[in-house]
């Protein structure tokens, strides 16, 4: 009994004595949890623009919207989810988007900006796959 508890202390003294680690980093499908089941509404006022965003976990995206059906790949970048289309969409600026969300939750609406044209582009993330 005695060593048992000789064990437990010196073990307790073994883990005090060592520098603290940091954080784990952050749990990719706990992050996107609600985005592979909800629907990403997107509006760009000025530019007459909206669409309806789908992630898959497998690192897949579609969407459907001004431009047609989209598909393509996301990744998460600096805190961000990026998406990078499979075909070009005509500029080259547009070959990866990289917007806030990371972390939003079924029922959230947030705003940010068009990294290309600097335009305010509006956010829903709603329930289902409307």
């Amino acid at each position: 009994m005695h060593r048992i508890a000789f064990l437990a202390a010196l073990s307790s003294l073994a883990i005090a004595g060592q520098p603290t680690r940091a954080a784990p980093p952050t749990d990719e499908a706990a992050a996107m949890h609600d985005f592979f089941a909800g629907t990403l509404e997107i509006d760009v006022p000025a530019g007459n623009w909206s669409a309806k965003r789908y992630y898959a976990p497998d690192h897949s995206y579609r969407e459907t919207g001004a431009d047609g059906e989209v598909r393509g790949t996301w990744a998460i970048e600096d805190g961000k989810i990026c998406v990078a289309p499979a075909k070009a969409l005509g500029d080259e600026r547009a070959a990866k988007y990289c917007n806030l969300g990371l972390g939003k939750h079924l029922g959230e609406a947030w705003r940010d900006n068009d990294p290309v044209t600097g335009n305010l582009v509006l956010f829903r993330l709603t329930a289902g796959r409307s």
